[in-house]
């Protein structure tokens, strides 16, 4: 916290300057000491902020190259398997008299995550 914190002993001259100069000066010394206080709070935020705040670690290029490429496997890896799968599961739910929706609408939610993290890793 700042050296210029504002005390008890502040707040009790600020009211007797403003009772002893009365309504003329009132305004001034109520704003002076708002500003003083505005002043504080100011500075308690900025350390808040200051102490919340991480720096960002700058990304490894290898590393980064090693993990699109693991991603990309990744991806190819469950279409090759995950597409014959979902047919069959398909089939056999339309089989057994259920409709096969769900096991599209999974793929559309598996679709978009991959779509995240490709626009993720592209950004970088």
């Amino acid at each position: 916290m700042s050296d210029s914190s504002v005390t008890g002993q502040d707040i009790r001259a600020a009211a007797e300057v403003h009772g002893e100069l009365g309504p003329e000066y009132g305004d001034a010394v109520v704003e002076s000491f708002l500003a003083r206080i505005d002043k504080q709070i100011e500075a308690r935020v900025d350390e808040r902020l200051a102490a919340v705040s991480r720096p960002r670690r700058p990304v490894d290029p290898a590393r980064l190259s090693k993990f699109r490429l693991a991603f990309g496997g990744l991806v190819a890896g469950s279409a090759v398997v995950g597409i014959p799968l979902t047919v069959l599961a398909a089939q056999a739910r339309s089989e057994a008299g259920n409709s096969p929706k769900a096991l599209f609408v999974i793929w559309v939610v598996v679709l978009a995550v991959y779509g995240l993290v490709a626009y993720r890793l592209r950004r970088r």
